[in-house]
């Protein structure tokens, strides 16, 4: 079975992108491991937090010490001890599941309200075991917070949360490398441990002796906590989480402090459905004094709130899962072999251009939907980012082969120029002038050479012809045994064509009475040569099918520039110009009317100049050629 022609002349072109695309793929994804592109990926991921929108999140509430419970308090810091006492007891009685207290307790305050406050810690207990978890902190030298027992029994967790490079927290570190201790649990983790049971003794033997904590509590609407025994939460001291936030500012309930310590005061019982109880309940501040707020995906949120969207992660087990390398190389692998048929079919930029969008328009919902329904992050930037170097290597590539194949008509600077303002190639009716020039008698003297001398001379002879067609913009359309077709006035538009092509007609007259003289001084015969020059509408632009196409002229003007040629036979001249180009080039050129002549295949006769010689008159038009 025959392959189409389209995928027969670009298969080498399809292959070779192909190959840098798996290149650029395997480049990227081993950036991407070493962590060299973590900025970028990270605000992928925080596209993803942002398109999914926020989210009911009941298994947390924050109680938050606000700007009115602040000024009631005297505006006081640290904090009075008595009031977090009393705030204890108040969701002590309103059932809450297990506490953290987000701030830290350095220095003693009075010995009174050291003492409440650790009375209410100690109290609110589930078998001896206070259901309270505190910042670690540098315990203070005295008062009743800093007794051996109390610290024993308290579970404690690391308060801190690392930034990125450029401020934001989007991760979190779970556990503290402590030196020869087991590591320190952050403060979500300490508080979903404490939720599952483990106090401090065995949170740290099962830190020590199996690296991670199984079961942990997960959240199911209706039924309470369950247990997940599988998998176990492999934990390492030197591994960040991604936090995946349920929303901005204000997702989780939110209670002031002042309506939970009235409840302390109350001696009538709660009902068991208020909204603290059996809930995670998180104590922090939110007052601007706190000086406790940091930007996130989502913008500025309460620290207190920042470890609520861990603890809500780890409870429902929402963790955001890298595909891993292999899936990601895959993916952009995928890409990259569609991107190659594309790029090949379409221009360049126009292809990279419909990948993009394409990467865009379809990576991005099937990254939302995967990272919705299993927590895994397909990143769809690098297959973007892929396609972006892709296309970049496609264009240069296509540049090169223009170079290469353009070049071979034009002169480099044309063909540069060209390629920077990129005029349309597919095709159009311009004013253009052709030139046709022929060899005389060289058929003849080719029938007694032997053909490698045959060919030397015709390539010293088209080199020589070539070079004064560039010289002055013509592009050389095509070479015909030994004749030359050149077009003056595309594939970039030249107001000044004619002016050009009879330049470049008498600088080809000059170039072969050059080479005739070295020819003639090495015993060589010399060459004869006529030109035919004429200006007129053709369509200009790509011409051919699938398999092959070339960019020519096609139009009754350039077989009248042949037939003009011919006539040089019959008038013994060497240069032909028509009344066509004779009146756009004016009194610049010298010219003897030769008259209205007769050509073969038209019915009217053309009105033909010899031209004698060139001289600018008012100097030649700016950009044009000199003699």
């Amino acid at each position: 079975m025959s392959l189409p022609a389209w995928w027969r002349e670009r298969r080498a072109r399809v292959l070779q992108l192909w190959a840098v695309g798996i290149a650029a793929s395997l480049l990227v994804t081993g950036a991407s491991s070493l962590g060299y592109l973590e900025a970028l990926q990270a605000r992928s991921v925080d596209l993803l937090i942002h398109l999914q929108g926020q989210r009911f999140a009941p298994e947390v509430v924050v109680v938050a010490i606000d700007e009115e419970a602040f000024e009631s308090l005297g505006r006081r810091q640290p904090l009075p001890r008595d009031y977090l006492a009393r705030l204890l007891r108040g969701l002590q009685r309103a059932g809450a599941a297990v506490v953290g207290v987000d701030m830290a307790f350095n220095t003693p305050t009075t010995d009174a309200d050291d003492g409440a406050l650790a009375r209410a810690i100690m109290d609110f207990s589930d078998g001896g075991v206070s259901r309270v978890v505190l910042v670690e902190a540098p315990p203070p030298k005295a008062g009743p917070l800093a007794d051996p027992a109390f610290l024993a029994s308290v579970l404690r967790g690391a308060a801190d949360v690392p930034l990125d490079q450029d401020g934001v927290i989007r991760r979190v570190s779970l556990l503290l490398p402590r030196g020869s201790e087991p590591p320190l649990p952050a403060l979500s983790l300490a508080v979903v441990a404490r939720l599952a049971g483990l106090t401090r003794g065995t949170l740290e033997a099962s830190l020590r002796e199996r690296g991670g904590l199984s079961p942990l509590p997960a959240w199911r609407s209706g039924a309470g906590w369950t247990l997940v025994r599988t998998p176990a939460l492999a934990l390492r001291s030197d591994e960040l989480w991604r936090i995946n936030y349920v929303g901005p500012a204000g997702s989780f309930l939110t209670i002031p402090s002042g309506a939970v310590v009235a409840l302390a005061d109350q001696t009538q019982d709660l009902a068991a459905d208020n909204p603290l109880h059996g809930r995670i309940v998180l104590v922090g501040g939110t007052y601007r004094e706190s000086r406790d707020f940091f930007p996130t995906p989502h913008g500025a949120i309460a620290g207190v709130e920042v470890h609520a969207n861990v603890i809500h992660m780890l409870v429902t087990g929402s963790y955001i899962r890298p595909s891993g390398w292999l899936t990601s190389l895959a993916f952009q692998i995928a890409i990259v072999l569609l991107a190659g048929v594309v790029m090949a079919i379409l221009r360049p930029l126009a292809g990279t251009l419909v990948c993009l969008t394409a990467a865009v328009l379809l990576g991005v919902p099937a990254s939302l939907v995967a990272f919705q329904r299993t927590g895994y992050w397909v990143d769809f930037l690098l297959p973007a980012l892929v396609t972006s170097l892709l296309g970049l290597v496609a264009e240069g590539l296509a540049r090169r082969r223009f170079r290469d194949s353009f070049g071979r008509y034009v002169s480099h600077e044309i063909a540069a120029q060209v390629l920077a303002e990129a005029p349309s190639l597919r095709g159009e009716r311009r004013a253009v002038s052709i030139l046709f020039s022929d060899l005389r008698g060289f058929t003849t003297l080719s029938e007694t050479m032997p053909a490698e001398q045959v060919a030397a001379r015709l390539t010293e002879y088209f080199e020589a012809m070539t070079a004064a067609i560039f010289a002055h913009r013509g592009m050389v359309n095509d070479f015909v045994g030994d004749g030359i077709v050149a077009i003056f006035g595309a594939p970039l538009p030249d107001p000044e064509h004619a002016w050009h092509a009879v330049l470049s007609a008498e600088a080809m007259q000059r170039a072969l009475d050059a080479l005739n003289r070295r020819w003639g001084a090495a015993g060589l015969p010399t060459l004869r040569m006529g030109i035919g020059v004429h200006t007129g509408q053709v369509f200009v632009g790509n011409v051919g099918g699938a398999a092959r196409v070339k960019y020519t002229v096609v139009g009754d003007p350039v077989n009248l520039a042949s037939r003009v040629e011919g006539l040089n036979k019959e008038l013994g001249t060497t240069i032909l110009i028509t009344e066509e180009t004779r009146a756009t080039v004016g009194e610049r050129v010298e010219a003897k009317d030769r008259g209205l002549m007769a050509v073969k295949g038209r019915s009217q006769p053309v009105h033909v100049h010899e031209m004698l010689a060139v001289h600018a008159q008012g100097g030649p038009p700016p950009g044009g050629g000199s003699r």
